[in-house]
């Protein structure tokens, strides 16, 4: 009810949008409610932001479209039109042409084909594509990077420092750190473009499938950002109103013999609502947590949220499988690649000192 409320009264709330000078998006919301505190959220391409805004998504890029012979003579293709980005890119292009490697650009800058054409077709005939973004941000990943995997044409990267996060597998991109790598990397493609089983092997991903680690970052976008943003506003009024001294206490232990029995809640990232579960004192363990999330959701028959989005072939059969699970209230950097308990006694000690714990389920 929390959530659907969210929802409708969204509308009513007054929205200031300030937009800083990267040429990443970024962007900070305020969000006001008529008379009350309001809500100060960022939403950015970073993972780190309250709710990210990335360009990625199943529904939005065939990810595990075929991959067809390549055609073209040159051994890689661009499509840069911003010609004063805040990075070396363009330097690396001319760097690379000077290296003997043959280009053929449709952007706006040193163009030497004919523009207007449909990118991923194109990029299709080619063995690599210049996924040159505009800034080397961390998490800033564009449709540059994401097109070159639908089209099966490996992506040379300059961009994010950490584009391993985003990558369906680690030997699937070429990355130009600094200008100075640009030798090494064009004497890469030299060698992948003259041997095909070497070359191959950049695009067994295809074929095999992305990590669990590619798969849980798309699969965030299977819930949209303004449905992900009303989550985590009814959230903190949930919790808000849950710190208020007239507010229900519910109970979150109880004794049963020698031991203590404790009441925590769990829900699958992308949605609101939250599920029981129960630990007991003598068996507070990391795989007894993991286990009785897996339990209680395949008793409940749950379909995970990114079910429909996925290519078919992702989808796989009935089973759950547990990814990650986390307290509430993390950013997906800190999800998905940087929190992890220490140990068990990490894990009964968060326990003790949070009643009634909250946590996250990704599922892949």
């Amino acid at each position: 009810m929390l959530l659907l409320n969210c929802i409708k009264n969204l509308k009513h709330l007054a929205c200031i949008v300030l937009w800083n000078r990267l040429p990443t998006m970024r962007r900070i919301i305020l969000l006001r409610h008529d008379g009350g505190e309001g809500f100060d959220i960022v939403m950015t391409t970073s993972l780190s932001s309250d709710v990210p805004v990335g360009y990625f998504s199943w529904a939005e890029y065939d990810i595990m479209a075929p991959v067809i012979p390549k055609s073209e003579k040159a051994l890689a293709a661009a499509f840069i039109s911003n010609c004063i980005a805040c990075n070396f890119r363009l330097e690396a292009l001319l760097e690379l042409q000077k290296e003997n490697i043959k280009i053929d650009s449709y952007g706006l800058c040193h163009r030497n084909r004919e523009g207007g054409v449909d990118k991923v077709e194109i990029l299709k005939r080619y063995k690599f594509s210049l996924a040159f973004e505009n800034s080397n941000e961390e998490d800033y990943v564009t449709e540059k990077f994401f097109q070159s995997l639908v089209a099966g044409s490996v992506p040379v990267v300059i961009g994010a420092p950490n584009i391993e996060d985003f990558a369906p597998s680690s030997d699937s991109y070429l990355h130009i750190k600094d200008l100075k790598d640009v030798r090494s990397i064009a004497e890469q493609m030299k060698y992948l473009a003259g041997n095909p089983d070497a070359y191959n092997r950049l695009l067994r991903w295809k074929q095999e499938g992305p990590t669990d680690t590619f798969k849980a970052l798309l699969d965030m976008a299977a819930v949209h950002s303004s449905c992900r943003l009303c989550i985590h506003i009814a959230t903190a009024i949930w919790e808000k109103e849950e710190k208020d001294s007239d507010a229900k206490k519910r109970p979150c232990k109880c004794n049963k013999g020698s031991e203590t029995v404790y009441h925590l809640y769990v829900r699958e990232r992308g949605r609101f609502e939250m599920d029981s579960i129960f630990l007991r004192s003598g068996n507070m363990t990391l795989k007894a947590l993991e286990a009785a999330v897996h339990t209680h959701f395949k008793f409940r028959k749950h379909v995970p949220i990114w079910k429909p989005e996925r290519p078919e072939s992702l989808r796989g059969g009935d089973e759950l499988k547990v990814y990650r699970i986390y307290p509430l209230g993390l950013t997906q950097r800190q999800a998905l690649y940087t929190f992890k308990f220490k140990g068990d006694a990490d894990l009964k000690n968060h326990i003790e000192n949070n009643p009634c714990a909250k946590f996250e389920v990704i599922f892949v």
